[in-house]
């Protein structure tokens, strides 16, 4: 099937296994020229903000965020944080006017000014003045500005709220209720909802349920669906529960463009993805649509391993993609001479296919075969598999596959970048899972942390000069930096003297890249204490796992987790990247339990947690992290991600992004 043939939603969806199986440059083009074709597509620009989190382009997941945020403006209780928020931050808040851009400032609305000096008092305490103040401004509104009025109601009962009187925020939201307009209005009882979970009656729950079913019906908000799992669940109903449940697991999956198993034979039915690469894929269930066609239920029964039903539904249909699956069966077998001739006939029908041309070109770099030889001298062939790898080196030139392919086939060019840096592990770089705060909302997203080291002149080793600590940090961010560096080298030391006895010939660096906004938090010291202990050690950390939690020193070699805050965002923005783990502090399990953002099952699919830092550092580097030593790390963690047969796409070469500019608050 030709692309100009398929739909909006057919090649959607090949975007997204595009990007669950990490082809970045083809999701992306697949992605631009759908928002050529719809610009206003919510699906389209979430999936490339996912794209961009997942390449470590932070800045710029960060704009397709902020363009989604802004469709969201109309969301009152939004409005109210905002304007909270701005009221608590003297650099931002002060004043008259709101700093909305680099260079760019904005008048303040009149009501905002009005409420900010309400949020004011709440913060100095004084409550009744606060919500006086509130009340006097939804009275002054009352005739002439409905919305004004709502607003002012709805300050009047989150300061209720926010004082510790749910009781009087209720009355004060069931009293606007009866005023005409108000009665269902959907900030108003999904503000009144939310408080009744927190009265937690079982009257109050069951109008909490009834309000959330009702909104969700009416809105489809996901948001809702965690609710009502949570709601039934304290209601003792198991199987409300476990209807909602279900649903909540479905569609949080789709929002966060996880494809499901049905999802991936259906693209690899219009498209050849390779089976190897499939199998790969970590998939929530097998289960076979009833529709599917036969050659997707040829690709289902390949993936589950009935490759003889598989062999029998690719053979009857004969075509190009069917010959395809068909030598991956052969690489499944261990047939390679057959998947040789298969995999060269169809290169000839389709000469730009470079999944297939790359496997031939292995295969040649492998056994030196003259039939191999023979037929990439032909131009017909060689032209377009060299054009296919110079296209995928200009979407990725950090990845060393194509580089190797291409000097394979003789093209290379006479200064390609070094493939033993490209491909060698990365000390100190670990992934940290953080909060970005747009005004009035949250978001969760993973950045990278880089320690380093260089040799330093004798006696002033060992060290973390303050001007060595990179990054737009706040200053109690900074003093921590520098305080987990030495516990962490006492801690080294401790643990690890056989490795560590060269740890005062270095100085050593930190950077945590930055833009507009400082980081104030301090969940960042367990990503911290990780870097720099990779770096003591010379041990990598895995790509593919993110970390959160504070950080405190009982002692000279003992350290302590604590919970971090917006656990619920951080594992959610981990999911979003598509990694297989987070780790946090054990602290936290049971506030993301009782939480409704993010699914039990997805909870128990990628959060580990750590009781202490002996536990993280297990869980970052293998069971045995106190007994092997660095060789015998890497050559275990190479053996487990060596996969048998090698089928076209499948390389095995880790690709991890660079450190990119970003704001977030941990």
């Amino acid at each position: 099937m030709s692309r100009s043939s398929e739909s909006f939603a057919q090649r959607l969806a090949h975007a997204r296994v595009y990007v669950e199986l990490g082809e970045y440059p083809r999701a992306e083009l697949e992605i631009t020229e759908l928002l050529e074709r719809d610009p206003d597509s919510e699906e389209a620009l979430t999936l490339l903000g996912k794209l961009k989190h997942m390449r470590g382009e932070l800045s710029l997941a960060i704009a397709c965020w902020a363009q989604l945020h802004a469709r969201d403006a109309q969301d009152t209780m939004a409005q109210l944080r905002a304007i909270l928020h701005l009221a608590t931050d003297p650099e931002r808040g002060a004043g008259e006017f709101v700093l909305i851009g680099r260079l760019q400032m904005a008048r303040k609305p009149a009501v905002n000014l009005e409420l900010e000096e309400a949020f004011l008092e709440l913060l100095q305490r004084r409550h009744e003045e606060a919500r006086a103040r509130c009340e006097r401004l939804a009275l002054k509104h009352h005739a002439s500005d409905r919305e004004v009025f709502k607003l002012a109601k709805l300050a009047s009962a989150w300061i209720a709220e926010l004082s510790g009187d749910a009781e009087l925020a209720c009355r004060t939201l069931e009293t606007l209720g009866h005023e005409r307009g108000f009665e269902s209005d959907p900030d108003r009882v999904l503000f009144l909802a939310r408080l009744y979970e927190r009265l937690g009656t079982p009257g109050k729950l069951e109008a909490a349920a009834h309000i959330c079913e009702l909104m969700w019906r009416h809105t489809g908000r996901l948001s809702l669906l965690g609710r009502l799992a949570s709601l039934y669940r304290r209601l003792g109903q198991t199987q409300r529960t476990q209807a909602f449940e279900q649903r909540f697991l479905a569609a949080f999956r789709a929002r966060m463009h996880r494809p499901s198993f049905a999802d991936v034979i259906a693209v690899a039915g219009r498209r050849y993805l390779p089976l190897g690469r499939l199998r790969a894929l970590r998939l929530p269930d097998t289960q076979i649509p009833v529709d599917a066609t036969r050659r997707e239920r040829a690709v289902a029964r390949a993936l589950t391993g009935v490759l003889a039903v598989a062999r029998d539904l690719l053979e009857r249909g004969g075509e190009l993609l069917d010959r395809k699956y068909l030598a991956d069966l052969d690489v499944f077998e261990g047939d390679l001479e057959r998947a040789t001739t298969i995999y060269m006939d169809v290169l000839q029908s389709d000469p730009g296919d470079v999944d297939i041309a790359g496997w031939l070109l292995d295969r040649y770099d492998e056994t030196g075969a003259s039939d191999l030889a023979a037929f990439f001298r032909r131009i017909e062939v060689a032209d377009p598999a060299r054009a296919a790898l110079e296209q995928w080196i200009r979407a990725a030139p950090h990845d060393p596959v194509p580089w190797r392919r291409l000097a394979v086939l003789g093209g290379v060019p006479s200064s390609p970048p070094s493939i033993h840096e490209l491909v060698a592990p990365s000390m100190g770089l670990v992934r940290a899972a953080a909060s970005y705060h747009f005004i009035g909302k949250s978001k969760g997203l993973v950045h990278e942390i880089r320690a380093g080291r260089e040799l330093s002149p004798g006696g002033q080793g060992g060290t973390l000069p303050p001007g060595s600590i990179h990054g737009h940090l706040g200053p109690d961010v900074s003093r921590a930096v520098q305080s987990t560096f030495y516990a962490v080298r006492e801690y080294a030391r401790a643990r690890f003297p056989h490795l560590t006895a060269d740890l005062f010939e270095y100085a050593y660096s930190y950077e945590i890249a930055k833009q507009d906004e400082p980081s104030y938090g301090l969940s960042t010291g367990l990503p911290t204490a990780i870097a720099f202990l990779s770096v003591f050690l010379q041990r990598p950390v895995p790509t593919d796992i993110a970390l959160a939690g504070a950080l405190v020193a009982d002692g000279v070699d003992t350290l302590t987790l604590r919970p971090v805050a917006d656990a619920e965002h951080k594992v959610k923005g981990a999911y979003n990247c598509n990694l297989r783990a987070i780790v946090l502090p054990l602290v936290n399990r049971s506030e993301l339990r009782a939480g409704a953002q993010v699914p039990v099952p997805i909870q128990d699919e990628i959060v580990r947690y750590a009781a202490d830092f002996d536990e993280a550092v297990r869980l970052v580097f293998g069971a045995d992290a106190f007994r092997s030593t660095p060789l015998e790390t890497s050559a275990d963690a190479s053996a487990a991600s060596t996969d048998g047969a090698s089928l076209p796409g499948a390389t095995g070469d880790e690709r991890t992004g660079g450190l990119h500019a970003l704001q977030f608050r941990s």
